[in-house]
This record gives structure tokens, C-alpha cells and sequence, in this order.
């Protein structure tokens, strides 16, 4: 009897491991946005400020309404099929001149804020930019641009205890920059003008173990307490 329960509580402590093992990820696309489609999805004004456009939609507190789909370490997170989540990028700021290499341009960024809320608009993530970068193809189509950028920190959401502290990174691509005439640089600086685009995002992140992980954590670890009062 003492040998069959040194086995079962020896197989329940390997599985957590494995499991745990298994959960614990590197870096990796968690959440994938495809934004709502309802015109531009974002744009930099003549301050030089980048932020997502408003949809118009009321009903949701983010600027732009998307779907929602859940990958990596929080792929056990049901996706949201519809465009009835949101989500909000503001404040970001044009730093410095644009660098041009040909017909590639480049263009920092600093500051910001993103937040990301589900249908009810309870805020599923939120958080902080630090240092961002925009790098697209000066004129027509207007496509093949790439803004990415990392995040200080998490700051607030319900998946927030989800992720590992300081692992965040987010990046976006946009597509029909200026309705195809795509970016423009003017002046002696030179700057980044004003622009509109459509755009789709992902967030990377690494993540902490799932609830049924983190269980079956509880369950090798009281097993193991349980069996050594036994022998006692």
C-alpha cells in the first residue's frame, strides 16, 4: 500500500512538473487583433501624435472594435470571433527627424498607452509604451509598413496576472497607408507628414501557468505534504 501511494504521489508531482514545464514560455504572440475595418484603423496627426482612430461605435469603450484571438500561453482563453472587443493605442509621440534609406522610412516614437477590453468593456490588458518604431516605403501602394514597440510594464487587466512582468512587446502592421499613396516625408528635418492607415496587431508576452497548472501544482505539492505526515 505505502509503495502504491509513493508511486501515485511520485507520478502526480512528474506530471506537474512536465505540465508546468510546458506552460512556462518564452516570449511568443499571445493575442492576435484584427482591428474593425471601419475606416482607417489609425493615424498620426500634425503634432506628431500616433493613436488609433475612433470607429464611431459607442457602445465599446476602445477606439477601434475587433476580434480577438488567443494564442501561445493563453490559448486556453476562449477567442472572441467577433468584432465586439476593442482597442485602444494613444499618445505616442514622433521623436526626432525621419531617417531615409531610398524609399524606406523611419520614424521613432516615444510614450503612449494601449488598453484592450472585451465585449462588456471590462479591460482585459493595459499598459504603458516606452520605445516605438515605424518602418514603411515612402509613396505607393502604401503598404508593408511595420510599428512595433515595447512596453514598461502591465499595468491593469484581468489577464494581467497572466503575464510575466516587463515581457511585453507589441507590433502592427499597416497596410493602405494614405488610401495607397503611402508615407510622406517634407522639410529640411526631414519630418514624417500626417498620415491615416489600416492596420492588424499582435501582442507578445511571456506567460505564468494556467488555473489547471497551477492546481495540479497544488495538488503534487499537498500529496507530497500529506504523504510525509504519513511516514511521520
Amino acid at each position: 500500500m505505502i509503495l502504491t501511494s509513493k508511486v501515485f504521489i511520485r507520478g502526480v508531482a512528474a506530471c506537474a512538473v512536465i505540465c508546468a514545464a510546458a506552460t512556462f514560455s518564452q516570449a511568443a504572440t499571445i493575442i492576435k487583433l484584427n482591428l474593425g475595418g471601419v475606416g482607417p484603423d489609425i493615424g498620426m496627426n500634425g503634432a506628431g501624435i500616433l493613436s488609433t482612430t475612433n470607429d464611431g461605435v459607442v457602445a465599446t469603450v476602445g477606439d477601434q472594435n475587433t476580434d480577438i484571438e488567443f494564442t501561445g500561453g493563453l490559448n486556453f482563453v476562449p477567442d472572441l470571433n467577433t468584432n465586439t472587443a476593442s482597442f485602444t493605442l494613444q499618445g505616442l509621440t514622433e521623436v526626432g527627424p525621419a531617417n531615409v534609406f531610398g524609399s524606406l522610412v523611419i520614424q521613432n516614437f516615444l510614450g503612449g498607452q494601449f488598453s484592450l477590453y472585451d465585449p462588456s468593456n471590462v479591460l482585459l490588458l493595459q499598459g504603458p509604451l516606452t520605445n516605438s518604431a515605424l518602418t514603411g516605403v515612402l509613396g505607393p501602394p502604401g503598404t508593408g509598413a511595420l510599428f512595433t514597440t515595447t512596453l514598461g510594464a502591465v499595468t491593469g487587466g484581468t489577464l494581467a496576472p497572466f503575464i510575466v512582468p516587463g515581457t511585453v512587446s507589441l507590433s502592427m502592421n499597416m497596410t493602405t497607408v494614405n488610401g495607397g499613396s503611402g508615407f510622406v516625408v517634407a522639410g529640411g528635418g526631414p519630418q514624417l507628414n500626417p498620415f491615416l492607415a489600416d492596420a492588424s496587431l499582435s501582442i507578445a508576452a511571456e506567460t505564468v501557468p494556467e488555473p489547471a497548472t497551477m492546481t495540479l501544482l497544488g495538488l503534487a505539492s499537498a500529496a507530497a505534504i500529506a504523504y510525509g505526515w504519513r511516514r511521520r
